[in-house]
């Protein structure tokens, strides 16, 4: 529906990829002059874009993270893809604290033309490269891309962060500019009676650990207590925890309540 040879959703938009009016990243990239100016002229050429980013927090704010998970054909791709490599040519990158890298990454995303050093919007976006590469065999103007420099780098990224990672999500948790908005809205709707998230009930918890293992963002560790915290700035609502756990202890509900 979104990925070239078909593209069927970008089409309705007039184009023929997730770039251009149908980039829900594109509206980020503020100009260092007349940035209120700049920034709404950004929103109104990528209107589909922002219009699908909109209704992405719209249903997390009342379900959790569902694009993140269940509908992002960018992520969906990484992580398929990454179910072929062999296991011990897998980097693991739950080393890495993942909220604080995220948002440092974003910060400067956001300003990176504000400051001089350009935008990184299309350098390292997976909404490209994605695309391109499933596109490759169909269109020369693809091919060409990812052989210049942007191209290339935008092409590692997603290899080292996507195929490579363990769970082939490394990318989303950590560069994602839409999952790090995402994010936000996850945490904060956590704390509402309406909405629905993935918890756990520390009263069957066993602390065996199978819900961490199966998780492809880190967002669970153990406490002081040996009891399972989650993330919810991280967790992408996919439920993989709540398949791998014997005891029932994690279910998705409301999360109050």
């Amino acid at each position: 529906m979104f990925l070239p040879p078909l593209s069927v959703i970008p089409q309705m938009a007039g184009e023929v990829n997730m770039c251009g009016t149908v980039c829900p990243r594109m509206f980020f990239i503020i100009p260092a002059k007349d940035i209120w100016a700049g920034f709404l002229n950004n929103m109104q050429s990528a209107w589909f874009g922002v219009t699908l980013v909109g209704l992405i927090l719209l249903a997390t704010l009342f379900f959790g993270r569902l694009w993140c998970s269940h509908l992002c054909p960018i992520g969906g791709a990484t992580e398929v893809i990454s179910k072929g490599i062999p296991k011990k040519l897998k980097l693991n990158f739950s080393f890495i604290n993942s909220p604080a890298f995220r948002y440092g990454y974003f910060a400067v995303y956001i300003a990176g033309a504000l400051i001089g050093i350009g935008s990184i919007a299309c350098k390292f976006c997976s909404f490209r490269a994605i695309p391109f590469l499933f596109g490759f065999p169909f269109v020369p103007a693809y091919r060409t891309y990812l052989l210049t420099s942007m191209g290339l780098a935008g092409l590692l990224t997603i290899v080292v962060l996507g195929f490579m990672a363990r769970g082939g999500r490394a990318y989303c948790n950590l560069l994602c500019p839409v999952g790090a908005l995402d994010g936000i809205m996850n945490s904060i709707s956590s704390r509402l009676g309406f909405a629905r998230r993935i918890k756990t009930d520390s009263n069957k918890c066993n602390s065996c650990g199978r819900c961490i293992n199966a998780c492809m963002v880190w967002a669970l560790r153990f406490d002081n207590a040996k009891k399972i915290k989650r993330d919810q700035l991280s967790c992408m609502s996919c439920r993989e925890c709540e398949k791998v756990c014997p005891e029932g202890a994690i279910t998705y509900g409301k999360a109050k309540g």
